[in-house]
């Protein structure tokens, strides 16, 4: 069915988990401080007595298991080697209801621990017990969902991307192979052949597509293959880039414990004044595999006790010799790159939970490929925290129509009009996309005006299906943060957004340029620059932006100004829309009692009264003229509610070029969305015009071809090189007109000089 795995066990014992060498460092660590507690609790586990315990009619209990089994492997105690046998083989003959939601990893986890057994207390059984449990190995097998042999569903996203083959069927198949290799073989041969070439697709751009609930959860299924393998003597089957998929939560997390939101987020994730924990060992595994002393330092932060499933895994796992650093270190931007494409921007890190703290967190997201199930049609999106949730992901994966199937979920949350992107209305869409598939069942569509469902809405199964048909909805076309790239001024992200539409679109781009003014009182801002081209003039597009509080819109100015005021909060954002012009624009806002989730006339209601992450509000900033061809440019700051008033914000525009200026800042676009490659004036004005203060101003030109250019300014000539990889140009200790002379242009200037 598959080919036949690359590696395969070792002749020795053990070798599920831990190998003979790992035994002295083990005895060792049992010493360390920070493993104290650990210990503690895997001794009184393995000290339970046997006709107490409930592992047989509980398999969530699978730790005394696995507490016996360890006792005996270090240091041969017999009777613990016994136990641990006994309460295996009882366990392993529990009937289960294979229809029952889940149930799989609860009999993964069992047949995992029994396996560990099976492999570690190997002189203590008997060939007719290890039949016996080979037996019911198999017959557990045939309970999940992934089937025996494990042919059912994709191998990149669902149920069976998790635990069932890349831990407990490798493990069990690891344990029992020289008796019978089949389970290996299977499990293995499609773990390598389908499972492997996905994730070191996706493991480069740093970000799980599956999100800050599901992507962690996933994630962590996938460093037990890591571990598995590895121990075993395989070697790392994944990409070494795999390490860096733990920075997507480090960076996402917000001053106030929680995170910045990413597909359809559960576990209590949004509890009120709750520091939100990831899956229990996602740092303690990569940072204790990869050596990354960051990892160790937040995974002491994320969990003080590790809860009692996690003991056995958090003590074998553990590296010791690792000393923490605190993230403080890090740069405050990161790009996660292709095959995502999104940037991450802050201002500051902070220790703890605090709602009081002056750290921004923005994050840009283009999102390169869609990849469904838990991830979200939010191509483009964008969101900002500053001392509250301002710019939000809308909707929740909880309450009364919150869940999977719900109509929430799947006409509300999941959608384009639940995030900061951009819509653009086809009437007639809906005949020509009728429904979308998810696996056997049809979800009736609904027109929300955004983004199409790849695929009728169906996961991809492999990473050639993920390549070769319609999955892909954008492409980076920018990237750059500077000039210091660890406390940057700039945070610059441009992407093409057109395939994630469907051919209602013509071409969509979008700007993303974060400002880090690197004071109290105005801490940063956001400029949002979208070039949107619809088919038909009379398709409406609406530029959206979500809140959690009521807007405040001042029509004149194209000012609306949100707040987040209640709940220990006291963040502001206020946004200038500069584009569409006075007369040209509408800027209204949906949402409050009744239309929270409105959809084009239907509310699709959902009850989660624990939190106000979900929000319940938005702006939809539209153009009154119909056209095809739209440019939308928005300014966001942010600042205390109560605090200074808001900067004057102002737009700049050429015959080439449009932007804005606030602050001590000019920042400009090309308006074609092309790279541009003549010679451009740029108009900068400091003290001149009477409203900013500041002795110079810093400019930053975007969309600039690669390559030499020459800038007078001030008298001054001077050379500066613009990169493929940004294209853009930033000055500073600019005081009046700027005058860019490009590549053979600056030559032959240089030349008549």
């Amino acid at each position: 069915m598959y080919p036949q795995p690359p590696h395969i066990p070792p002749q020795e014992h053990p070798r599920l988990l831990i190998r003979s060498e790992d035994v002295p460092a083990l005895r060792e660590k049992r010493a360390k401080p920070e493993m104290k507690q650990v210990w503690e609790r895997l001794t009184r586990f393995s000290q339970v007595d046997i006709c107490d315990a409930y592992s047989c009619e509980s398999p969530g209990d699978v730790y005394l298991i696995e507490a016996n089994a360890l006792m005996y492997v270090l240091d041969g105690d017999q009777e613990a080697g016994f136990r641990a046998k006994q309460l295996a083989m009882r366990s392993l003959t529990k009937p289960f209801n294979s229809s029952y939601q889940d149930i799989s990893r609860s009999i993964g986890r069992l047949m995992l621990a029994a396996a560990v057994v099976y492999d570690w207390c190997r002189e203590l059984i008997s060939d007719e017990e290890r039949r016996f449990m080979i037996g019911h190995f198999k017959r557990l097998a045939l309970l999940l969902e992934c089937g025996y042999p494990p042919n059912k569903e994709g191998s990149i996203v669902g149920h069976t991307s998790e635990w069932m083959l890349m831990r407990d069927l490798l493990g069990t198949g690891i344990a029992i192979y020289d008796e019978d290799p089949e389970i290996y073989n299977l499990a293995a041969g499609r773990f390598y052949a389908e499972m492997v070439p996905p994730r070191n697709f996706f493991y480069p751009s740093g970000w799980h597509h599956q999100g800050d609930n599901y992507g962690s959860y996933r994630y962590q299924a996938e460093l037990y293959a890591t571990w598995i393998m590895d121990r075993m003597g395989a070697g790392n089957p994944f990409d070494a880039s795999q390490e860096n998929v733990g920075y997507q939560w480090i960076y996402t997390r917000r001053p106030d414990g929680k995170l910045l939101r990413d597909g359809d987020s559960d576990n209590p994730l949004y509890a009120e004044h709750e520091y939100i924990r990831l899956f229990p060992l996602v740092y303690l595994m990569a940072g204790s595999y990869y050596g990354n002393p960051y990892f160790i330092d937040q995974q002491f932060r994320e969990f003080q006790t590790i809860p009692d499933m996690y003991v056995f895994h958090a003590f074998l796992f553990y590296n010791a010799d690792i000393a923490p650093r605190p993230v403080q270190e890090l740069p405050l931007t990161r790009f996660f790159g292709s095959p995502m494409g999104i940037m991450i921007a802050r201002t500051g890190w902070d220790e703890a939970m605090d709602r009081s703290s002056g750290t921004v967190v923005a994050e840009m997201r283009v999102g390169e490929y869609q990849y469904n199930n838990h991830q979200h049609l939010d191509a483009g999106a964008f969101q900002l925290y500053y001392k509250g949730y301002l710019a939000i992901d809308s909707g929740i994966y909880k309450g009364s129509s919150g869940k999977y199937h719900s109509p929430h979920n799947k006409y509300y949350f999941k959608r384009s009009i639940a995030h900061n992107t951009v819509l653009v209305y086809d009437p007639d869409e809906l005949n020509r996309y009728p429904h979308v598939k998810d696996g056997g069942l049809v979800w009736p569509n609904v027109n929300d005006g955004g983004q199409r469902w790849p695929n009728e809405g169906r996961p991809p199964l492999s990473l050639e299906e993920l390549l070769g048909k319609d999955f892909k909805r954008g492409e980076v076309l920018a990237h750059a943060f500077g000039p210091d790239p660890v406390q940057p001024n700039y945070s610059y992200l441009k992407g093409d957004i057109t395939a994630a539409y469907s051919d209602k679109m013509k071409q969509f781009q979008r700007s993303f340029l974060f400002l880090n003014f690197k004071e109290a009182e105005h801490p940063a801002a956001m400029i949002v620059f979208d070039r949107v081209v619809s088919t038909k003039a009379e398709f409406r597009k609406y530029w959206l932006l979500h809140s959690v509080e009521e807007p405040q819109i001042t029509e004149e100015t194209g000012r609306t100004v949100i707040s987040r005021s209640e709940d220990g909060y006291s963040g502001q954002l206020v946004n200038d829309t500069l584009l569409p012009e006075a007369g040209n624009r509408e800027i209204v806002a949906v949402g409050g009692p009744g239309k929270e989730y409105w959809v084009f006339g239907t509310n699709f209601v959902n009850d989660f009264p624990s939190t106000k992450e979900q929000g319940a509000w938005r702006i939809e900033v539209s153009p009154h003229e119909p056209a095809e061809h739209d440019c939308f440019l928005n300014v966001m700051q942010v600042k205390e509610v109560d605090g200074p008033p808001a900067l004057v914000t102002k737009r700049v525009e050429t015959d080439a070029l449009v932007g804005a200026r606030i602050k001590d800042w000019v920042v400009l676009f090309s308006k074609s969305g092309e790279r541009l490659q003549e010679t451009l004036t740029v108009p900068v004005f400091g003290l001149a015009d009477g409203v900013y203060h500041n002795e110079t101003t810093q400019c930053l030109i975007a969309d600039l071809a690669a390559g030499g250019w020459i800038v007078e300014t001030d008298g001054r000539r001077e050379r500066h090189k613009v990169t493929e990889a940004g294209g853009v140009l930033h000055l500073t200790g600019v005081t009046g007109e700027v005058r860019l002379i490009p590549g053979s242009g600056a030559q032959a200037s240089e030349e008549g000089k």
